[in-house]
């Protein structure tokens, strides 16, 4: 057959034709799969002998090119399998809305459950909580404050139904063949704390929308596939976001913003897309939008620390290649079936969001004038065991230097494979070593002092285990190896060690997600001895090769400890300190400690630095009353009000 001669037209240059469509597609290398060559980029050239091809094919047989991008959706490599499955439940969000509602209820009924809130709509026009603000704008936030406070009720805590106590998760069980009819995918049990009692509810987690509009009631999952549903039948162009972090929102296209707006119906906010970064404290990874337009990775628009995020990314398992593709297809499979006129737009529309997105520094400086908190929706302990009350602000004191007790390599006592390496100490540098490295003088314990620690880790691509520790024990030797972290096993009731644990091991050592930085008394690794713990996903990716400080500020007479993290300069963004924890250390026996920094390594490994060790006595002249002593504020497992600890999240919200 010979090619046929591709001329691009105006159409072709907006995307408005299926073949200019895949032509500005092909171009970018967003669909590189429909072409033989990735690498280098197709030539217009190539770009044209290729659509020859697809021009015949589209006039000869449409139905057949259309079933074949359809049958490409999800091709993932089998390692991707977790991502595929979430694309494809996601995908059920881009059904025309006829479809996506399902049978018992039809656009026009759920339609007619909104009031008019024509009193509300008129008061938020005149006095916009932002601006640009539209009519739109307003009607959004409007139905989002309805629908929380007169539509759904939130469900948690759920009451025993024999005694009306209180209850505990208790697992799950499987739907009934009537659940299962009325759209239930999982159903929670809950039995009564009153062991007497033997009261149990069962609570199943309905997605059929006719369902849920007689319940009215759920968590975020409900909340979110519900509110979506809401704003397509009210004729605004809507999207619905999953979230790699256990939470599930909207979006919506503002015309006087002109990009996709964040909407949360569980919290009945609107245009706070940092809230759960910065009011909530939460780390994500990825943040997914489906809608009848398409399928794109928002999580740029939802995090502030977008170059951390690419290493919890990474901790995911998947391809960002093949991510970024999979969403791409389900997009040009959408588009494709539109009219040119419709796809135009939609390009248009896709432009003017990524400029929103790439202006980083207007986004963030937007959130800084809004009033972001900890999450609301939900009992505050189910929110605490989330963490999801926000991040607390941590005060150390300012001190004065009044001797210095250790710097550098001076007089170290080195154990195992530690070895010194120019003006620093080299820790691990392969495979299964363990070392420690004590300072040549103690510190007393009834005096303050700090403990400074410049430190590296680098990970040759076997892995990022297992992390170093600061010590302070009355004996200087070498502890565990592996999860250990060279520390494990030394001292006593009332030593300490601070671990930056870069490895999950949750067989020996019930650790939280990695990376994280715990305070653990007596130094044992394992996390029944942590007396503090940064959040989840708080701590960015520390096995990147950079220079990161940590800082411990000791106060003797309370036996407070302060800790901080250095982060360094990435890009744009400037070097900033991390408040990590405020904590008491309970009493002991002892009368002074030695400060070691210890590291290990097993199978998996990593290159473990310390560029520099200052330990300094200090006085306390600022802030801070060090409250927090062992047998006072601390209580006796040494945990005070200002404590981080990470709760297991045993109940997904959706």
């Amino acid at each position: 057959m010979a090619p046929i001669a591709y001329r691009p037209s105006a159409a072709d240059h907006t995307g408005a034709s299926p073949e200019g469509y895949l032509a500005n597609l092909l171009l970018s290398r967003r669909i590189p799969g429909l072409a033989t060559y990735t690498i280098p980029p197709p030539s217009p050239r190539q770009v044209q002998d290729v659509l020859a091809v697809w021009s015949r094919l589209l006039a000869q047989d449409g139905l057949g090119v259309l079933l074949f991008l359809q049958s490409r959706v999800g091709r993932i490599p089998p390692n991707d399998d977790d991502m595929r499955g979430l694309l494809r439940g996601l995908s059920v969000h881009t059904l025309e809305i006829t479809r996506y509602l399902g049978d018992g209820i039809t656009p026009s009924s759920l339609l007619a459950l909104i009031p008019p809130l024509s009193s509300e709509i008129s008061t938020l026009l005149a006095d916009p909580p932002w601006t640009p603000f539209s009519e739109t704008d307003a009607r959004v936030l409007a139905m989002a404050r309805w629908f929380k406070s007169d539509f759904m009720r939130w469900v948690d805590p759920i009451m025993c139904p024999s005694c009306g106590g209180k209850t505990a998760a208790a697992g799950g069980v499987e739907p009934s063949w009537k659940q299962r009819q009325d759209g239930a995918g999982r159903v929670e049990l809950h039995v009564c704390v009153d062991g007497g009692c033997g009261g149990e509810k069962a609570f199943a987690r309905y997605g059929k929308i006719a369902t849920l509009v007689k319940t009215r009631e759920g968590r975020c999952g409900e909340f979110a596939h519900l509110f979506y549903a809401f704003l397509r039948v009210a004729g605004i162009e809507a999207r619905y976001v999953w979230n790699s972090e256990d939470h599930v929102w909207a979006e919506y296209w503002s015309p006087a913003l002109n990009h996709w707006v964040h909407v949360d119906p569980s919290e009945a906010v609107a245009n706070k897309p940092l809230l759960y970064a910065r009011g909530w404290g939460k780390k994500q990874a990825f943040c997914l939008a489906a809608g009848p337009d398409g399928m794109e990775d928002v999580t740029r628009a939802y995090v502030d620390d977008w170059g951390a995020c690419r290493g919890r990314r990474r901790s995911r398992g998947w391809s960002e290649r093949a991510l970024r593709h999979a969403l791409v297809e389900h997009t040009a499979r959408l588009r494709l079936m539109m009219t040119s006129s419709k796809r135009a737009r939609l390009e248009e529309m896709d432009r003017k969001h990524t400029a929103w997105v790439d202006d980083e520094q207007g986004r963030i400086a937007e959130a800084e004038r809004e009033d972001l908190g900890g999450r609301t929706s939900g009992p505050a302990d189910w929110r605490a065991n989330r963490d999801e009350l926000g991040i607390p602000k941590i005060t150390k004191p300012s001190v004065t230097v009044t001797r210095l007790i250790h710097t550098g390599t001076d007089g170290v006592h080195l154990f195992g494979d530690a070895r010194l390496a120019g003006e620093g100490i080299l820790l691990t540098s392969g495979t299964s070593q363990t070392s420690a490295a004590f300072t040549a003088k103690p510190v007393l314990q009834d005096k303050s002092f700090r403990c400074s620690v410049t430190f590296r880790l680098t990970s040759p691509g076997s892995g990022e285990a297992d992390g170093i520790a600061v010590v302070f024990s009355p004996e200087r030797k070498l502890g565990l190896g592996g999860y250990g972290l060279g520390y494990s096993g030394l001292g006593g009731k009332g030593d300490f060690a601070v671990e930056i644990d870069t490895y999950r091991t949750q067989d020996f050592a019930d650790d939280p997600p990695t990376p994280h930085i715990s305070v653990h008394s007596p130094p044992h690794a394992h996390h029944r001895h942590s007396i503090a713990c940064t959040k989840a996903h708080t701590i960015p990716f520390l096995s990147d090769g950079r220079d990161y400080s940590l800082e411990l500020l000791y106060h003797g007479p309370r036996r407070s400890l302060w800790g901080s993290l250095r982060i360094p300069k990435d890009g744009d963004r400037e070097s900033e300190e991390m408040g990590l924890f405020e904590v008491g250390i309970p009493n002991g026996e002892g009368r002074e400690w030695y400060v070691g920094v210890t590291g290990s390594c097993g199978g998996l490994w990593q290159k473990q630095e310390i560029r520099e060790w200052i330990v300094e006595e200090v006085e306390l002249t600022g802030d801070g009353d060090g409250r927090g002593d062992g047998e006072g504020d601390a209580g006796g497992d040494g945990r005070p009000a200002h404590t981080t600890d990470v709760m297991p999240n045993t109940e997904g919200d959706f």
